[in-house]
């Protein structure tokens, strides 16, 4: 085993022209390293969705790119904030809107302060009050307000403060609203969040 060992290494030998001879080492057999290429996971960091950046720029920048039907909704606490009304009145500018306003039982202040405040703010828009005293009444205030929408007015819909919600869906139905906005005063500023925005149609 010894002597095969060294066979395997040894090369047969090379006569000299002196009539010596020399023979050759074979270098041995090295396993090659084999270098395992370690790839570490890439970091993905994944950006915001196509959809999610244009919300952001229509709420950022005021403007929609087209002609846009917004229900803005808030309640009366918020009636008399500097900023909301401000904000209001920045949309009123860049899209159709309308506003839905949830007042506790006899918040009559309140609602005069909207009114007067949009109007100080938007001397070129009609704004328009109205009431819809709860849901499902659809047949009472369709009608007035088809009437305010054809003339171009601004209505700043009235509704009791528990059916807040429910009345806006009825009525963002049925203007076809193109997004839901509900609109908070924080002291210092305004908050607009979207509420919802109507897909766009799909394409076949």
């Amino acid at each position: 085993m010894i002597w095969q060992r060294i066979s395997q290494r040894r090369a047969p030998a090379v006569s000299r022209g002196d009539g010596s001879t020399v023979t050759r080492r074979i270098p041995g057999s090295r396993k090659e390293c084999q270098v395992q290429s370690t790839r570490t996971a890439t970091i993905v960091v994944r950006e915001p969705e196509a959809q999610w950046w244009r919300v952001q720029a229509d709420l950022d920048g005021w403007a929609s790119g087209e002609a846009t039907t917004t229900v803005a909704v808030l309640e009366d606490r918020d009636a008399d904030d500097e900023a909301v009304l401000a904000s209001l009145a920045r949309l009123a500018m860049a899209d159709e809107l309308l506003v839905v306003f949830g007042a506790a039982c006899g918040a009559h202040p309140a609602q005069h302060t909207m009114i007067s405040g949009l109007r100080g703010r938007l001397p070129r828009h009609d704004v328009v009050a109205m009431h819809v005293r709860n849901r499902g009444a659809a047949n009472h205030w369709q009608p007035t307000l088809d009437l305010f929408l054809d003339a171009g007015r601004l209505p700043v819909v009235f509704t009791a403060t528990a059916v807040l919600q429910e009345v806006t869906a009825e009525i963002s139905s049925y203007v076809r609203a193109d997004r839901v906005l509900r609109v908070f005063g924080t002291g210092g500023g305004a908050d607009l969040y979207q509420v919802w925005r109507r897909p766009e149609p799909s394409v076949n």
